[in-house]
């Protein structure tokens, strides 16, 4: 997916919404999950404070580039537009925590308020217990507060 034209992306990237709407939360999460783990990486491209700046699904999509908070955005974007969202996914945020120990930030993504945990751990899901208390949380987005009323 990550190397089509932006068209073919996009297109893509909606058949991938749609088969996930087909299976089950825990397989459409670990899906998602290992998608947006390949996407292609560059180093800085949103900012964690300035969602205002950060783009919709689409243009997130079509311009192809992944730091690691635009991934989170791709999964929480992926998720809230497949046929789980108001079905068997009712929570949907993206947490942004600064390790105290090593200073890494890291942006995940809960789904149903920390169920299932993407972008902690690479392609890999957690829920909320395995959240280390070194873990410092810097910023919280809802879907609310993404401005996500699309559907």
């Amino acid at each position: 997916m990550w190397t089509s034209k932006p068209e073919e992306r996009l297109h893509e990237w909606r058949e991938f919404r749609q088969q996930i709407g087909t299976q089950d939360l825990a397989t459409a999460v670990k899906n998602t999950s290992q998608l947006w783990s390949y996407a292609p990486y560059v180093a800085h491209y949103l900012a964690a404070d300035l969602i205002a700046e950060w783009p919709d699904p689409w243009a997130l999509v079509h311009e192809n580039y992944y730091c690691d908070l635009a991934k989170a955005l791709g999964m929480l974007y992926t998720l809230y537009l497949c046929d789980h969202w108001d079905n068997t996914i009712d929570n949907l945020e993206i947490r942004v925590y600064k390790d105290l120990d090593t200073g890494d930030i890291l942006n995940t993504v809960w789904v149903n308020r920390g169920k299932y945990i993407l972008n902690l751990r690479f392609n890999e899901i957690v829920n909320k217990h395995l959240v280390d208390e070194k873990l410092q949380l810097k910023h919280r987005y809802s879907v609310a507060d993404l401005g996500l009323d699309l559907k």
